[in-house]
């Protein structure tokens, strides 16, 4: 009979080891065919992402690439001297240097007639370059194939209008063989010959020799495509498409029988694609190769798994007899080593509770009671008390939170500090401040029966805190009494010590300032007399020379003492804040005229160079305290002659950063080569009696008020100075302040007998910013100007124009010029023109010493730099008496139907609103929520797309004020001239200065006005 078992138990084993068998093997072979299916697919989708990585990749490398050697031809170019554009053999020797430092083909100039210049020679054959020499604007790109087959690369730029042999020079390109202009981007195949990378022109051929890594026969990539099967819904017409309008996408296709995916993607700046191509079929061959060894494989171990199967159980059967002989002793077993593993748990916990009862006896132990309170409830257990039962609850009792609470706070707590305390223990109070705070508290004053005051501290936390909770909210907290009568009192006494302190050290201040300005003003009566009595001792007749120097000694003494009490008078009246500025109408010319008279002079006798500029529109009159900003600048360019050896240079540089609303931001730059400063002394230049250097104070002269005095005038003037400078290469100072505009009219009522607009003007000035600071002055008084950058020129523009009979009225010339000098150049061009024209010589520099020599050649008058509008029509009104008033200009006025604006504006409603209203004159409308994505879109938008910015000034992650900056200090030719229109309620002056002074044209104040937004829109929009 067991014996029959057995054979029955082995019958049953071995068809059940052979059904498992069967149903691994079928099951092994339907997953392999569905896992190399979904392999092959995910391949396919892995390539196209692969794809798209690589090619982005090498995009960037190539675009790098050709804009690193656009920076690098600009660089050479902007490097060019005079002496460079000199001659033909000076142009060649610099193009030789620079071709052999970039390694270049070629680098080659092109004239106005199509003439290329190299460095070995000027070549006629600009047909076989794609370089269209007389309308580019921006830099090009081109691929040229020479008569061996190799290809180079043709980077051109164009270049300001550079003077060569009577030639002008209008392009500069290099010539780069493609091999080294791709150098670094690998182009070659993988060892697998399954990834290939190639780069296309947008008609389809190829910059290498290979085209679908060598498979097809053609010789263009698009003409290939045609014979080509697409996947889904691509096509070979929708790929030239993409080639045509450069841009990127991804196809898989079927070519020549093999399975191929190509990604293609534009690169910037060039019209050429660069292409990645994985060849999908030898892919799902070595995986095919691959998942049939696995099959094999896995049925062979199938096999051998089911004969280990059966062999186990048979095996087990054996070993289930064992088992059910030892399973009772084993349960027994481990009923006991569980029940002592139970018993061990209970004692550790019961530790557990021990110390963690003795921890919160420590901890609580600054507190005199502590409650347990249910605010669900109102239920309060106490469970530490340190008084009596008189005092108040013991250990153990249960009571009434709020009723228990409310009595406490009316009959012990302070009745200033009631009202506090009843609204700190209201439950929903507690529930509402637990949610933000782990722990809250209460300092209040308690009055005991016997009249005492003490101060005490109510804590009170959640036992569990609400983020812990389902539902967020706290149900029972744990309730402290301190007592910080000591801590508090003292505190209050350190506190008052501080206001006494602080009290005491204002009215040192006051006092400070009081004697100071008192004694300033008595100190002055004496130093008059003694300067006054001085002077006349000066003119005594019979003066020995020793007397005559002591008294001269003297005079300097006074002068330089009287100096520093006036410096010491400011000061006092800086701190004081007696300081008032004037609104005065003033003439801003005669400032920097008096200016440049009073530094010119010093920079001549010095030896140091003086350069005054005006850079842009700056009106000749504005409203503000002339005196305030004459000082700032006295003093700042006083410091820079003073500090600047002989050699160096000092230049004063004004800008006009901002205009709206009859306001005018300016930017006064004052730079010097002199002495510096070190970046340590920096932080510490505007302190009062500030000295780096006592050595150079001793040799200098300074008192050290100076640059303090400088920045509280600027500050007072709702302006701002910055500095930086180096040790021993000079420093800059940039002053920004707003004044209002002037309505002072430049034209005077004698003008009126000349018109302007009739006139006639060429401007000669080696510099192309006073170029066109002048066509910009004159242009605003409506005088025709004509700028040129050279004597010879100059000449050359003269003689055509009388050849035409067609004369200019007058010429301005600039004195000091490279070459021909502007006396010279006056004396050649009064040789042609005669006595009619009118020419004026423009200087920075004093003419008396070149008057006569100036007069000789034919010069009319003098005008002092920097050109400013009244004083050329005063010139005129010499000159031009007898001709008809000038007639005006009609207002400038945009047409807004159909123009792109960028609306920054946080607030949803708010924008909607905007939205709506510039729709009434069918604006489109571009909206950002804050100043970093208004940041983001202008940034990515293309030039010129956007014709204004409505910028909100509040705003989250990037306010309107930093986005505004950050908008002109972009990169791109419509940063620094698109309008910004500033959109807040934000109405002070103050407001209004910070936004032109961030760079923005216009502040609206809300709620805006329909009207006023379109009118600022009309008025700014180009």
């Amino acid at each position: 009979m067991k014996r029959t078992k057995n054979k029955t138990g082995l019958y049953a084993a071995v068809i059940g080891s052979l059904m498992i068998a069967a149903i691994l093997i079928l099951g092994t072979y339907w997953s392999g065919q569905k896992a190399q299916q979904d392999t092959e697919r995910a391949v396919t989708s892995v390539s196209k992402l692969y794809l798209d990585e690589l090619a982005g990749r090498r995009e960037q490398v190539v675009s790098s690439a050709l804009k690193r050697n656009i920076g690098n031809m600009q660089t050479a170019v902007s490097l060019l001297t005079k002496d460079d554009l000199s001659d033909i053999a000076h142009l060649q020797a610099y193009q030789q240097r620079v071709r052999q430092l970039y390694t270049l083909e070629k680098f080659a100039f092109v004239d106005t007639d199509g003439l290329i210049y190299t460095a070995d020679g000027t070549m006629d054959d600009i047909e076989k370059y794609s370089i269209d020499y007389d309308h580019i604007r921006e830099p090009e790109i081109s691929v040229r194939d020479d008569e061996s087959g190799s290809k180079s690369v043709i980077i051109a730029v164009p270049v300001d209008r550079l003077p060569l042999d009577g030639k002008t020079l209008t392009v500069c390109f290099m010539e780069i063989d493609m091999n080294t202009m791709l150098e670094g981007v690998s182009l070659q195949s993988d060892n697998n010959n399954t990834t290939f990378c190639n780069i296309y022109t947008h008609d389809g051929n190829a910059l290498t020799d290979m085209v679908l890594g060598g498979l097809a026969s053609e010789d263009n990539l698009l003409e290939a495509m045609e014979h080509a099967d697409f996947d889904d819904h691509a096509s070979a017409e929708a790929l030239r498409s993409d080639f045509e309008n450069g841009k990127g996408g991804i196809v898989s296709f079927t070519y020549n029988d093999v399975k191929e995916t190509l990604s293609y993607t534009p690169i910037d700046g060039t019209d050429w694609m660069l292409t990645y191509l994985i060849r999908e079929s030898v892919i799902s061959e070595k995986i095919s190769s691959v998942s049939e060894g696995i099959l094999v494989r896995s049925l062979v171990q199938i096999f051998l798994t089911a004969l280990v199967i059966l062999f186990m159980f048979l095996q087990s059967k054996k070993n289930a007899e064992l088992a059910i002989e030892k399973e009772t002793s084993v349960v027994k077993q481990e009923e006991l080593e569980q029940r002592l593993r139970l018993q061990n748990e209970l004692l550790e916990q019961e530790k557990m509770r021990t110390r963690q009862d003795h921890m919160i006896t420590a901890l609580a132990s600054d507190y005199k009671s502590v409650y347990y309170v249910n605010l669900d409830s109102d239920e309060c257990i106490c469970y530490r008390s340190e008084v009596t039962p008189e005092e108040g609850p013991q250990v153990g009792d249960r009571l009434s939170f709020v009723e228990a609470f409310t009595r406490y706070a009316n009959e012990v707590v302070a009745e200033s500090y009631r009202e506090s305390f009843l609204q700190f223990i209201a439950p929903d109070n507690i529930r509402r401040r637990l949610e933000k705070e782990k722990i809250i508290a209460l300092r209040y004053l308690t009055v005991g029966k016997n009249g005492q005051e003490t101060y005490e501290m109510l804590r009170m936390a959640g036992v569990r805190n609400a983020e812990d909770r389902d539902d967020h909210t706290v149900h029972a907290v744990g309730v402290g009494f301190t007592d910080i009568d000591g801590e508090m009192r003292e505190s209050m006494a350190q506190s008052r010590a501080l206001s006494d302190a602080l009290a005491a050290a204002e009215q040192a201040s006051k006092a400070k300032t009081s004697f100071l300005s008192s004694m300033s003003h008595e100190i002055r009566t004496p130093m008059n007399a003694i300067i006054g009595l001085n002077a006349i001792a000066l003119n005594a007749p019979e003066l020995t020379d020793k007397t005559r120097d002591y008294l001269e000694k003297i005079g300097s003494s006074a002068n330089h003492l009287l100096s520093l009490i006036n410096d010491i008078l400011d000061m006092s009246r800086i701190e004081s804040g007696k300081t008032v500025l004037k609104n005065e109408d003033f003439s801003f010319s005669k400032l920097l005229e008096q200016i440049n008279t009073i530094f010119g002079a010093q920079c001549a006798d010095k030896g140091l160079d003086y350069n005054c500029r005006i850079i842009g529109s700056v009106d000749a009159h504005y409203i503000g305290d002339n005196m305030k900003l004459r000082q700032v600048l006295i003093n700042i360019l006083g410091n820079a002659v003073k500090f600047t050896p002989e050699g160096g240079s000092v230049a004063l540089t004004v800008e006009r950063t901002a205009h709206f609303d009859s306001r005018s931001t300016l930017r006064l730059t004052i730079s010097d080569t002199g002495i510096g400063m070190s970046s340590e002394y920096l932080p510490k230049l505007f302190e009062t009696f500030s000295q780096e250097d006592s050595s150079a104070t001793n040799r200098y002269g300074s008192s050290g008020l100076g640059m303090a005095i400088t920045k509280n005038i600027v500050e007072i003037m709702n302006g701002n100075i910055e500095v930086q400078s180096e040790k021993g290469k000079g420093t800059t100072f940039i002053v920004t302040v707003t004044l209002m505009d002037s309505a002072y009219s430049e034209s005077d009522p004698e003008d009126h007998d000349m018109n302007l607009g009739e006139l006639s003007v060429l401007v000669i000035d080696d510099d192309p910013v006073a170029c066109e600071h002048a066509k910009l002055v004159l242009g605003n008084a409506g005088i025709a100007c004509e700028t040129v950058l050279s004597g010879k020129e100059a000449i050359e523009l003269v003689r055509l124009r009388q050849a035409r009979q067609r004369p200019f009225d007058l010429l301005l010339i600039d004195l000091k010029m490279p070459g021909m000098d502007g006396i010279e150049t006056a004396r050649e061009i009064r040789s042609v023109v005669g006595h009619e024209t009118a020419i004026i010589i423009i200087t920075a520099y004093k003419w008396d010493d070149v008057l006569e020599e100036a007069e000789a050649a034919g010069v009319d008058s003098f005008i002092a730099k920097p050109l400013f509008a009244d004083n050329v029509i005063e010139e005129f009104r010499s000159a031009y008496r007898k001709k008809d008033p000038a007639g005006r200009k009609a207002d400038h006025k945009a047409e807004l139907k159909g123009r792109n604006i960028l609306l920054a504006e946080d607030v949803p409603i708010n924008a909607e609103i905007v939205k709506i209203v510039l729709a009434m004159r069918e604006i489109n409308v571009d909206h950002a929520e804050n100043g970093k994505t208004a940041l983001e879109k202008f940034s990515a938008s293309e030039v010129g797309h956007y014709d204004a910015v409505l910028m909100d000034v509040r705003m989250p992650e990037m306010d309107g004020l930093e986005a505004a900056a950050k908008i002109r200090a972009l990169e791109r030719a419509d940063a620094k001239t698109v309008p910004i229109i500033a959109m807040t309620a934000n109405a002070f002056d103050e407001d209004v200065q910070r936004s032109l002074q961030a760079g923005m044209n216009a502040h609206l104040s809300k709620p805006i006005d329909n009207d006023i937004l379109f009118g600022t829109l009309e008025s700014l929009i180009k």
